[in-house]
């Protein structure tokens, strides 16, 4: 089994990452979020390349991924900057990892949501969603051969 760890970088636009990690390819998607309401009182949400955003837009990040390789890919972890632009979106990240966490030291460290933590100074404190500078999906069970999936976290353009 290959062993990988994938890092996609967060800009607007579409990134096409290929022949990382001995098979596992990924591309990136940055859309603007446009929400309206129904006739039924529901809201619909639509998405569009972020061409063009602008303070208080809201923003989705997608990783489309796919072993393209001939193994397995195995303990997979991908992990996307959120970009200091944006506010993350509390409970907005999807995908089928097994293991959600987060940072806000930039990436060197992470954990669960509920127990992030970050420092001001030499205060330590619970991170808001300000704080968040990484989304990371942990895959311990093998990305089987051809398999695909997509994760995604929403943002708000400061």
């Amino acid at each position: 089994m290959l062993r990988a760890t994938l890092l996609a970088l967060a800009f607007v636009g579409t990134s096409s990452l290929s022949a990382l990690a001995n098979g596992l390819t990924a591309e990136q998607v940055v859309e603007r979020v446009t929400v309206a309401v129904d006739a039924n009182g529901n809201e619909v949400r639509t998405y569009a390349l972020a061409e063009e955003v602008a303070p208080g837009d809201e923003v989705r990040y997608s990783l489309a991924y796919t072993n393209a390789g001939e193994a397995a890919a195995d303990s997979v972890n991908l992990v996307m900057p959120v970009p200091s632009a944006v506010t993350y979106i509390e409970s907005s990240a999807s995908g089928r990892a097994d293991e959600l966490t987060f940072s806000s030291d930039g990436g060197k460290t992470f954990a669960t949501r509920a127990a992030l933590k970050t420092s001001e100074g030499d205060q330590i404190r619970f991170a808001t969603s300000a704080d968040i500078t990484h989304v990371k999906w942990a895959f311990p069970n093998p990305i089987a051969p051809a398999a695909t999936g997509t994760v995604s976290f929403s943002a708000i353009l400061k």
